[in-house]
């Protein structure tokens, strides 16, 4: 991905806040999918159809953004690498938001 690192460091350092309206984005779709029962345990969260859903939302936010030309840019090989990346750190941030909340001390 090294031809598309200024796109990366756009969603990095949150210019325009990109990163948290993918976020934002992310968590939508996830209650979405929560709600409509296609998430109902561990093993059904991280179902290949539920991961290629969340992707096609951060391939969505990037076509309606101001970094669409960026990303029509980029090949798909980086497209997705940049989409693995982003849901990587989305479920990361829910895991800890998950963790933080139903923690007892």
């Amino acid at each position: 991905m090294t031809g598309n690192s200024e796109l990366m460091d756009v969603i990095r350092t949150n210019v325009d806040n990109h990163h948290a309206k993918i976020s934002d984005a992310l968590y939508k779709k996830w209650i979405e999918l929560n709600k409509s029962k296609r998430i109902e345990s561990k093993e059904s969260a991280f179902h290949l159809s539920v991961v290629i859903d969340l992707k096609t939302e951060i391939t969505e936010y990037f076509e309606g953004s101001n970094l669409a030309i960026s990303w029509q840019n980029t090949s798909e090989e980086d497209q997705n690498g940049i989409c693995s990346i982003l849901l990587m750190d989305f479920l990361i941030e829910l895991a800890h938001t998950f963790h933080s909340k139903f923690r007892t001390s």
